[in-house]
């Protein structure tokens, strides 16, 4: 019987190849099973990881990460997906990231550079990224997203232990800002081009909706203060 799961190894991370045709719940099964055997291998480390091979939702990709996680006791620091150009993504992900061990800002990782165009990434925890969200790039984290530089792609974000997660960037002119249920669409096309002045925006819910607000000098240092 053929193989629905092929997991390969490099460093820092994992390429974990999903069969495209076989029912979700099968999946599961398989990695579970070969991340157990394998625990002694993965337990206790940080890795990156590439699912390939498959679409999945959001739900599905929690649901494989959870699964991952558990059966070999290792940490998943974030998620590549859609990954045209897989080893150099990869790779620069690996080289751009580092974790913050101690998550007393709100957010558990630091993402250094630009997350480019059609580049999904994904965080089980908050995150600060130095660098612009350019247009079709995809954020994804359980947490507070910190962005020194334009927010021009799409956030995805959901509540850790009751918090009220909030969306910080430089320039704000998103495509997309999910939080939870709560979802923000541009009006306008977002704007991706140097300003001579910017206004720093803080997106947070309020009243059953996304609020987008300008911050103050004062107001963005206190965000992070301990």
């Amino acid at each position: 019987m053929s193989s629905k799961v092929t997991i390969k190894s490099i460093p820092n991370g994992i390429k974990v190849i999903l069969d495209e045709n076989c029912e979700f719940s099968e999946l599961i099964e398989e990695i579970g099973l070969k991340f157990r055997e394998s625990a002694k291998f993965f337990r206790g480390g940080r890795l990156c990881v590439s699912f390939i091979g498959r679409d999945l939702s959001d739900l599905e990709e929690t649901t494989l990460v959870e699964t991952m996680e558990k059966n070999g006791e290792f940490n998943v620091l974030y998620i590549i997906s859609r990954v045209n150009d897989e080893d150099g993504n990869f790779q620069k992900a690996i080289k751009n990231s580092s974790e913050i061990t101690e998550d007393t800002k709100g957010f558990g990782a630091i993402y250094e550079g630009k997350v480019s165009r059609e580049e999904h990434l994904s965080f089980p925890h908050g995150v600060l990224i130095c660098g612009d969200v350019e247009p079709g790039a995809v954020i994804k984290a359980k947490g507070n997203v910190i962005i020194l530089g334009g927010l021009y792609g799409s956030i995805n974000i959901e509540s850790s232990e009751g918090s009220k997660p909030f969306v910080f960037a430089l320039e704000m002119s998103p495509e997309r800002i999910k939080i939870d249920n709560i979802r923000y669409y541009s009006p306008d096309k977002p704007k991706w081009s140097i300003r001579t002045k910017i206004q720093a925006k803080i997106a947070y819910v309020e009243d059953k909706k996304i609020i987008l607000k300008d911050v103050a000098e004062n107001s963005f240092k206190a965000l992070f203060k301990g």
